[in-house]
């Protein structure tokens, strides 16, 4: 819900205007008093809560929003009712007792001082959110015709199925995180999933129809973004490995504190200033803005959506921070995940990262060799380190469906169904043999040949077109890579090179161009990966 400002200062002007006018062209006749405006309610809820909305099954679902200082409220759902009193600060928030999941329509109830507020068509179910830069935001209708999603799109009716649209607002202010974003639910239509992102909707209709039960998608991405826009300002202040943005953090919130909520006048502690605040500049190859800035998105898109309760997060990001890579994207991701787990207060909520797909970014990126392409595989490593580090976490693997000359490859069916294999294991408890990628296990060195060893490939491995598996290399502890022959062992590659006597080194997929054959029996592909037998793990 949204404030109407309902009074203007030129209209007040033109009032005065006009009643001048009257008196001095001697208009007589009994003139009527204006009419009195009923007060403003002071009862207001986040926009989280409209019409349509689903609420997250077996959870204790927050409710909150505004009311005066002190006011009694009340909320009603489902036989259920809780009431509070509003803070100093008019913030209220009541928790309801967990709920199984129910496709019946419902009405949640809110009354505060004589005030009354009424969703309808609120169901309960499992709740996901969506997040990251074009590829999540890529949607059902496609960019520039082109989609090959039509009769997805077409047979979209899902009452079922609901969307919430994050605006894309940005906060420039790293202190002050937006409290409400201008949106409201959407029942799933063609119309509505017309716009929605492909990955977010292909991933909750394949759940949908797994699980039966309502599903409620929270879609909060924007194109062309880096990371350090959606990470908070607890998340810089307690991770590591991040000195730069720390110290310019604290320089801002410093320089936001004696502004006492005041505009920003000039540039102040060094940093850019900006209509809406101030912009941390980093030195790259891109100019900094909104979509790049530490904490923007997250304060303007994502902070305005917690505590709603959710089941778990997909993040599919990393374009932009191939182009601008500065070696600490595995810290950045850390700190996301960690630090909006610990704002939501929901636990090791399930996290997904889709792996952005192989495109060849030009030499600048991939090096004028194959195996030599620095940027992309380094966030391809961090992702996998991510998902192999932290708690509930997974990865979804795209290296046999990108587009080497669109950065946007048109397949998102496979990545939504991907996605829904993995929840299906790894939140909802199915037996299932093969859900994930196959990922290095081990390499072991035996003279001249190498036998590495994957997890996630019960049955063995095989490849996409049955030739032997392509994009291994080798090199001994000093020389350059070469090309390995390789063939398939059950769960293992065994792996020789030409000039190769004694291997210390591999790499499987290092380049931003590689599409390899190698996968699992669920037609799932290998993740890439590098190793150094004279180091600790992979590397």
């Amino acid at each position: 819900m949204t404030d109407r400002q309902v009074t203007h200062g030129s209209e007040r002007t033109a009032g005065k205007w006009l009643m001048a006018m009257v008196f001095s062209i001697g208009i007589c006749g009994p003139i009527m008093a204006a009419p009195k405006q009923p007060p403003t309610p002071s009862l207001k809820l986040s926009t989280m809560f409209s019409n349509n909305m689903v609420l997250q099954r077996g959870m204790r679902d927050p409710v909150w929003g505004w009311a005066k200082p002190g006011e009694h409220v009340e909320v009603r759902f489902g036989g259920q009712r809780r009431s509070t009193a509003a803070g100093a600060s008019g913030r209220w928030q009541v928790r309801l007792a967990p709920m199984p999941a129910d496709s019946k329509p419902h009405t949640l109830r809110i009354s505060a001082g004589g005030t009354h507020i009424q969703l309808t068509n609120v169901v309960v179910g499992e709740v996901w959110l969506v997040s990251g830069q074009s590829n999540m935001q890529y949607p059902m209708a496609g960019w520039f015709h082109r989609t090959n999603l039509a009769g997805e799109l077409a047979a979209a009716n899902h009452p079922g199925i609901r969307f919430y649209h994050v605006p894309m607002v940005p906060s420039m202010f790293a202190g002050r995180p937006h409290l409400t974003a201008p949106a409201a639910w959407q029942v799933c239509t063609p119309k509505t999933a017309a716009g929605s992102s492909a990955v977010g909707y292909l991933f909750c209709n394949a759940l949908h129809k797994r699980l039966g039960v309502p599903i409620g998608m929270i879609e909060a991405d924007w194109g062309g973004t880096s990371i350090e826009a959606w990470i908070p300002a607890q998340g810089y202040l307690s991770a590591d490995h991040l000195p730069r943005e720390k110290r310019w953090l604290q320089k801002s919130l410093a320089a936001e504190a004696l502004l006492h909520g005041r505009p920003a006048q000039g540039k102040t502690a060094g940093l850019i200033n900006s209509p809406h605040g101030y912009r941390y500049h980093f030195r790259s190859a891109w100019k900094p803005d909104a979509r790049q800035n530490p904490t923007t998105l997250f304060n303007g898109m994502i902070s305005p959506l917690i505590p709603y309760a959710i089941r778990g997060a997909v993040w599919y990001q990393g374009e932009n921070n191939v182009l601008a890579f500065d070696r600490h994207y595995y810290p950045k991701l850390k700190a996301l995940i960690t630090s909006w787990r610990s704002m939501w207060k929901e636990g090791s909520f399930p996290f997904f990262i889709v792996q952005i797909a192989p495109f060849n970014y030009g030499v600048s990126w991939c090096g004028p060799h194959k195996s030599d392409a620095p940027y992309e595989p380094l966030v391809w490593q961090a992702e996998e380190k991510a998902a192999a580090d932290l708690p509930d976490c997974g990865i979804i693997g795209t290296m046999d469906i990108g587009d080497l000359h669109n950065i946007h490859p048109a397949d998102k069916h496979d990545v939504g169904k991907r996605l829904a294999l993995s929840a299906m294991a790894q939140v909802y408890g199915k037996r299932i043999p093969a859900y994930a990628s196959p990922m290095f296990q081990s390499a072991k060195f035996h003279g001249r040949s190498v036998l590495i060893r994957f997890s996630h490939c019960p049955g063995g491995l095989t490849t996409g077109n049955g030739a032997p598996p392509t994009w291994f290399f080798l090199a001994d502890a000093k020389g350059p890579y070469k090309p390995a022959q390789a063939r398939l062992h059950g769960q293992t590659v065994v792996l020789t090179a030409a000039g190769i006597l004694h291997p210390a080194r591999v790499r499987f997929a290092w380049s931003c161009v590689a599409q390899p054959n190698l996968e699992n029996l669920k037609k799932l592909p290998a993740l890439p990966f590098r190793f150094n037998r004279n180091r600790t793990g992979v590397n």
